[in-house]
């Protein structure tokens, strides 16, 4: 038990927005009122970070560190090939202070971003998967 941040990395990066979908479903079906731990950004890596090439797609997922993982953050939801490698936000970065996390906000719905990264909420995220769909 204990609260976590962990970033989601899926392989291939192909099956990503299946996964922010699966989270979608998972929200819709309310899931998260129960769940200890919920997805709240996508990270679009713009350089390097460690061995994640730029153009990497993680989910960060907050809350009780027994729900990190596919089943825990998913509740079922997620049909997919892949495989997901759960990296604890510390591996990558230092601190919240760490520069590669210089003007980015978690906490908003508004999209933010550095030379080093691109953050969205998770909601508006599958709120534009959703909408390019449609189109």
């Amino acid at each position: 038990m204990g609260y976590q941040e962990s970033l989601f990395y899926i392989k291939p990066q192909r099956h990503f927005d299946k996964m922010v979908r699966a989270y979608e479903k998972a929200e819709y079906a309310g899931y998260y009122e129960v769940a200890g731990a919920k997805p709240r950004s996508v990270i679009v890596l713009k350089q390097p970070v460690g061995e994640l090439p730029a153009g990497t797609k993680l989910l960060w997922v907050c809350g009780d560190r027994s729900f990190h993982s596919p089943a825990g953050v998913f509740g079922g939801q997620l049909h997919i090939g892949g495989k997901i490698e759960v990296i604890p936000v510390e591996k990558l970065f230092d601190s919240p202070e760490d520069p590669r996390l210089t003007n980015i906000d978690l906490d908003s719905p508004q999209t933010t971003e550095n030379d080093y990264l691109k953050r969205y909420s998770a909601d508006h995220y599958a709120y534009r998967i959703k909408y390019d769909r449609e189109r």
